[in-house]
């Protein structure tokens, strides 16, 4: 039955198509390849639209009369019916509402099967096209660049109204979804890994303040991928809102590497207390050689605001790279003696503490081959998605947004994480390994139970493997 209603389908619009495509060739359009390619890809869509909607309804019927709904429900309404767009437009079917002889609960056999949520107007392929848009560029954008999927080049080329999803919309369906924890792939432990962290301030609705939301990116090394261009080797992004991030991070890190086995971990950041903090945190070893790395361009900007005077700042800058700490004090305090206004030399004592204060660190970085690139990253991965126009974020849900954003950077792809956990009633895990308990098993192959000896270890792995 089902088969004959594709068919028939199938039969009746190709006839519709052909008929089209002959009458495109004998008109007198200004542009017959516009006008063939327009009529094909019409009623190619309406073909889709149209499989989709016999495929509803005839497995709905065969539902309705087959021994199992006979056995398990009742009709309690026939032909209700439903629309929901699609990427091929705008599609009705009608199908049956049925309740439980067993408990009295009702559902429609048909939104079950093919998983689509009760009253919503967008298939989960629109929504998930949507999300997946938005963050590469922004809610509005993602609503007019996927809702223009949804009209046909007619449309498009007749100026007709055209379909735009709105912003609240997509909010709406980010706001509901129980977005799972993707587990990264396990990767090969690295001798030294470089962590970069920074924090950046976003708009808040519910809160006095912003929102801090902490960044932090490891990765192996840097290499060349291009005349004047750098890209960071095995980049891993993590941003929160909230307490304890480095010990989330570590969860991330620990998914990805065996954390022990890293003999250097390198520590780049502003010299914040809660970057500084991750030198204990991030130690997972007691023989790991941690290293803290003062950020260059904070340390410039100190000098720069030390003094306005080019041949100062490249004076002083020397004498860093070049005498000892005292050295370059005595430097700063000499230079700057003549001023006498308070608030400017409060700002001098502040940024001459600030190196001094992190002077190892400063050093460490300018004599290491890889430096800070902290500020740019942050900018593009963070500012650009969620700062750079006014937005305000609710606290409640800032998380959400920033782990999509990191699965984006990532390498995740976000259309396909929203199909396979849409309709999940609670948070998951995707990609997590099972725990692989084979070395229990009767026919094991571990050589003290094979043996036959019976000795301390034998009777221990036997119990357990038993």
């Amino acid at each position: 039955m089902l088969k004959e209603r594709i068919k028939n389908e199938i039969s009746e619009i190709t006839n519709e198509m052909v008929n089209g495509i002959l009458n495109s060739l004998t008109s007198n359009n200004y542009n017959k390849y516009i006008s063939l390619v327009s009529e094909i890809e019409e009623n190619s869509r309406k073909l889709i639209a149209k499989i989709i909607k016999e495929t509803f309804e005839g497995l709905d019927f065969e539902y309705s009369n087959s021994i199992e709904r006979k056995r398990k429900y009742v009709i309690n309404k026939s032909n209700v019916e439903r629309t929901i767009i699609t990427i091929f437009g705008e599609i009705k079917f009608k199908r049956t509402y049925f309740k439980s002889r067993l408990d009295g609960s009702k559902l429609f056999f048909i939104d079950e099967v093919f998983g689509l949520p009760k009253y919503d107007h967008y298939d989960p392929i629109i929504k998930g096209l949507a999300i997946d848009k938005t963050f590469s560029s922004n809610q509005a954008q993602a609503g007019k660049d996927i809702g223009e999927r949804i009209n046909n080049l007619k449309d498009i080329a007749d100026n007709r109204t055209l379909h735009h999803i709105p912003r609240q919309s997509i909010h709406n369906w980010i706001k509901n979804w129980n977005t799972p924890n993707t587990v990264y792939e396990e990767q090969k432990t690295p001798y030294c890994l470089y962590v970069m962290a920074d924090e950046k301030f976003l708009g808040c609705q519910d809160l006095d303040g912003d929102i801090m939301a902490k960044c932090m990116i490891a990765f192996e090394d840097v290499k060349k991928v291009g005349k004047n261009r750098n890209k960071l080797s095995n980049k891993t992004v993590f941003t929160t809102f909230g307490n304890n991030p480095w010990g989330k991070f570590l969860d991330i890190l620990n998914q990805k590497y065996d954390l022990e086995n890293i003999k250097e971990i390198k520590l780049l950041g502003d010299g914040a207390n809660w970057i500084n903090s991750g030198m204990h945190e991030l130690k997972t070893n007691p023989n790991q050689i941690m290293t803290r790395l003062l950020c260059e361009f904070h340390f410039k900007q100190s000098i720069n605001r030390i003094t306005t005077d080019e041949d100062k700042r490249k004076t002083l800058l020397d004498i860093f790279n070049n005498n000892s700490k005292e050295e370059f004090k005595d430097k700063v305090l000499e230079l700057t003696k003549d001023i006498t206004e308070k608030k400017r030399k409060d700002s001098i004592d502040k940024n001459l503490n600030y190196i001094l204060n992190n002077y190892k660190a400063i050093k460490d970085m300018l004599d290491s081959p890889i430096g800070s690139s902290m500020e740019s990253h942050i900018s593009h991965y963070i500012a650009n998605m969620f700062s750079s126009r006014p937005k305000g974020y609710s606290s409640l849900n800032i998380n959400k947004y920033l782990k999509l954003n990191d699965y984006k950077i990532n390498g995740i792809n976000l259309f396909d994480l929203y199909l396979k956990s849409y309709s999940n009633d609670e948070e998951i895990n995707l990609n997590q390994k099972e725990l692989d308990y084979s070395l229990f098993e009767k026919n094991t192959g571990i050589p003290v139970l094979k043996s036959g000896e019976i000795t301390g270890t034998y009777k221990n792995l036997y119990t357990l493997a038993y």
